[in-house]
């Protein structure tokens, strides 16, 4: 008896594993973006390493993120008490975000004994 199955067809293999690639570095670029919409102003200089970094993001109308969470001016020392105060900080904050709350922000801060903040910007 001769046996039928002599061959396997992996194309139709390929074409989904090529598919599945696709999908994955499509999302791959969401998913380091970040999912805060901020609009980052320009600068020359490198920005520093976000290994162990936590982060602070402004929105245009003011809005401000710890680490995602949306949190008031006014409660932000409260979720900052705590933390290592050699942590960095790495602020993200809209180009088109009025200069007040960012600086307000700066403030808590600076009163909060955090020294290694660093704004993120686009090359």
């Amino acid at each position: 008896m001769k046996d039928s199955f002599v061959e396997i067809n992996v194309i139709p293999l390929v074409d989904i594993m090529l598919v599945l690639i696709t999908i994955v570095l499509v999302t791959a670029n969401f998913l380091v973006r970040g999912v805060i919409p901020v609009n980052l102003p320009n600068a020359d200089a490198e920005n520093p390493s976000t290994a162990e970094t936590m982060t602070l993001d402004m929105t245009a109308d003011g809005t401000i993120y710890l680490e995602g969470k949306k949190v008031s001016l006014e409660d932000l020392p409260a979720a900052l008490d705590g933390k290592d105060k050699n942590t960095p900080i790495l602020i993200s904050a809209d180009k088109d975000a009025t200069v007040q709350p960012f600086v307000s922000a700066v403030e808590v801060l600076k009163n909060g004994g955090f020294s290694k903040v660093s704004i993120q910007t686009e090359r």
